[in-house]
């Protein structure tokens, strides 16, 4: 039988309950002794050996200090296991009754010096195990109890799709919660971009300078949205989305500070660019904060509102700008911004929780660690290995590799650049329309983005008939339903959009009455919601290993269009006159219009030829 120290053990009142689920292990840490014994500190919740050999402690503590001789563990000819020889414990009275409601009944494990020599003792210590003495209990084991050694992943932590602690399982008020929040965002972002659109003049007049200088201020913004996406969507894969929210948010407000206190074009200019790379979180990351909360084939309605956010924020920036341009100086409008980005950055940092599974198994393994004192909990994402700089040559390189050798990617991100490379430039042509023609002041010609507004919310509001459409095709076939199935929506929108374009053009003399030229950009609104959306969701179904860098692609393509875009459109529009230049525009958006028909007839061809795609 083992030596048996005097060292008292008191349990503490923060003592847990003992699950039935859990195990238990009589050493932490292992030290070597002079005579080659092992001494075995306490009696702790089970857990393996780190590379240095020793098992973390537990606040429970354990009953006695035993030291068990090298020749008490017989070791096992015909496996890694070792044979544990007669063990015993001495209870003080008074401790009896504690040890034996923890103990009873449960499993728990032994753990020897090494990995290899470690048995699990089953059935734990009932009533007729323990044997009354003068000054103590004995409680004894059966001699040579040999179990196999445990498993490498025992403290490996997991989140499954129905544990509750699983984004998918959160109540729908919760999820909704985040969604509605992180849109929010994202709208805050986006209307950043356009409501410098109706400081032009005063920005000219204030730093004596051209247009196309002003221009370039929200040029540079959209820019920045690009290349902020190649960035940040890498790096929620290693830190999470809640924290690339907090962080970017917390400096796109900061940094639009230097913007409203700017006393020359230089700062201007230079802060539009880093606002727009810290916004660009809600653009790369938004995306998949929907797709960890909402079970594949509940996404399609969540897809379709965030597909709307970002969209709907550049028609917003000049109805509210409009108005307080024309009674004010430019600056409060960046105030404006500031402050509506405090609020979000309060909203984000109360209600929106870590929504990336990898994240939050890994934030569950170190409140692990913290709460047992058990320092082998890990997750998935900690074991690894891979690091930032490993990925990131991949994460920038892939995107770009796609639209390279990807025909179906690059004529989808071609598509979706021309689109919102026309909503940009709308930002120049709408005013000079509508004061030239009709004599609107800058408030008035603000809410003239109210008709693409519109546009956009009945484009999103009428996306169930087509999901719909989908969701029958696979009930049909069976099946899960086909990338091409995404195409339908598609097809109405390169439709809708050079209709509504052409409408704007004919109807763009001062003979026509106001209302008519807005009827077209309520066309070309609906059409370009549809337009998104089908190209977002056939990306994703398409390549889906490769999800991430073909949205990043996306994004980066379609905002350096829609950065260049600004800068022709007045003198585009003053050559042509209204009519001519959205006629032009109108001509392009035709010419790309065949794009989901001919994908819907070769889709599953060119896919089949794919590397890259399902």
């Amino acid at each position: 039988m083992s030596q048996l120290y005097d060292t008292p053990w008191s349990p503490t009142t923060e003592q847990a309950p003992f699950s039935p689920a859990s195990a238990f292990s009589v050493l932490s840490p292992i030290t070597p002794r002079p005579d080659g014994a092992m001494r075995l500190d306490s009696i702790n919740p089970v857990s393996e050996h780190d590379d240095a050999g020793y098992i973390a402690t537990h606040a429970y503590g354990g009953p006695y200090q035993p030291v068990l001789p090298e020749d008490e563990y017989d070791p096992s000819p015909k496996d890694d296991g070792y044979n544990l020889k007669p063990l015993g414990y001495h209870l003080p009275p008074d401790e009896e009754a504690d040890i034996a409601n923890v103990y009873r009944a449960e499993r728990h494990r032994v753990m020897g010096p090494s990995p290899r020599m470690s048995i699990n003792l089953v059935g734990g210590f009932d009533a007729d195990e323990f044997r009354p003495s003068s000054t103590a209990t004995l409680i004894s084991r059966p001699a040579s109890i040999h179990f196999p050694p445990p498993p490498e992943n025992s403290f490996l932590v997991t989140i499954g799709p129905d544990d509750s602690r699983h984004p998918y399982n959160w109540s729908m008020a919760k999820k909704w919660t985040v969604l509605i929040v992180v849109c929010s965002a994202a709208v805050c972002v986006t209307v950043a971009s356009s409501i410098q659109a109706s400081t032009y003049e005063n920005l000219e007049d204030e730093f004596d300078m051209p247009r196309i200088q002003a221009v370039a201020g929200v040029s540079l913004y959209v820019l920045g949205f690009g290349i902020g996406a190649l960035f940040l969507g890498p790096l929620s894969e290693f830190y999470g989305r809640s924290i690339i929210y907090l962080v970017s948010f917390a400096l796109f407000t900061v940094f639009n500070i230097p913007i409203a206190t700017a006393q020359n074009m230089g700062i201007f200019l230079l802060f539009r660019l880093v606002t727009g790379l810290c916004g660009a979180g809600f653009l790369s990351v938004a995306g998949g904060t929907v797709s960890d909360m909402f079970r594949p084939g509940t996404t399609d309605l969540p897809t379709a509102i965030y597909t709307l956010a970002p969209l709907s924020g550049p028609c917003l920036g000049p109805i509210l700008g409009g108005y307080m341009n024309q009674n004010m100086n430019w600056r409060p409008i960046f105030y404006l911004i500031i402050g509506w980005g405090a609020v979000e950055f309060a909203l984000l940092f109360f209600l929106v929780p870590e929504t990336f599974l990898p994240i939050v198994q890994k934030r569950e393994a170190r409140r692990m660690r913290a709460d047992t004192g058990e320092g082998m909990w890990t997750s998935p994402a900690e074991n690894s290995g891979r690091t930032v700089s490993d990925v990131f040559p991949g994460a920038l390189w892939v995107p770009i590799k796609l639209m390279a050798v990807e025909k179906m990617a690059l004529a989808m991100d071609t598509w979706t650049s021309l689109i919102l490379g026309i909503i940009y430039l709308f930002f120049n042509a709408i005013p000079y329309t509508f004061r030239t023609l009709y004599g609107f002041n800058l408030g008035e010609t603000g809410l003239a983005f109210f008709a693409l507004l519109l546009g956009m919310v009945l484009g999103t509001a009428t996306q169930p008939f087509f999901i719909s459409r989908i969701k029958d095709k696979g009930l049909k076939s069976g099946s899960k339903p086909a990338p091409e199935t995404r195409l339908t929506v598609g097809m109405a929108g390169a439709i809708l959009s050079p209709v509504g374009l052409l409408w704007f053009a004919l109807s763009s003399f001062s003979k026509m009455p106001w209302i008519m030229p807005m009827i077209g950009t309520l066309i070309f609104g609906v059409g370009s919601v549809y337009i998104f959306t089908c190209v977002f969701g056939f990306l994703v179904a398409t390549y889906p290993k490769y999800a991430a860098s073909a949205m990043a692609g996306n994004t980066l393509l379609r905002c350096v269009w829609a950065a260049g875009f600004p800068l022709f459109a007045l003198p585009m529009y003053e050559a042509l006159g209204p009519e001519g230049a959205t006629g032009l525009l109108a001509a392009l958006c035709a010419m790309l219009a065949p794009i989901p028909f001919v994908l819907a007839r070769i889709g599953p061809r060119l896919r089949a030829k794919s590397e890259y795609a399902s």
